[in-house]
C-alpha cells in the first residue's frame, strides 16, 4: 500500500472517522484527534511498522503527512 493511502487509513481507524481522511489533514482539522486518539494512532503506526516508536517520533506526529513520511521511510529501509 502506498504510504499516503496507508497513513490515511491508519489515522481514520485510530480516530474512528466515518468521513474520508485526507493527506492534508492534521490535529487541527480532525477534531477527533485528541490525546486518547493520538495514543491509538501511535499503536496503529507501531503495528504497521512492526516496531515501537521513539519518544521523538511520537511527539513529531501532528499530521497525516507526518504518518505517511514515517511509513515511507520505513518502507525504504526494508
Amino acid at each position: 500500500m502506498h504510504p499516503e493511502a496507508g497513513a490515511c487509513a491508519i489515522v481514520a481507524e485510530a480516530l474512528g472517522q466515518q468521513e474520508a481522511v485526507e493527506i492534508t489533514d492534521d490535529m487541527i482539522t480532525l477534531t477527533a484527534w485528541d490525546s486518547l486518539a493520538h495514543m491509538r494512532l501511535m499503536l496503529g503506526i507501531e503495528a504497521a511498522l512492526g516496531r515501537s516508536l521513539t519518544a521523538d517520533e511520537i511527539a513529531s506526529i501532528t499530521s497525516v503527512r507526518d504518518v505517511a513520511r514515517l511509513l515511507d521511510t520505513a518502507g525504504q529501509g526494508s
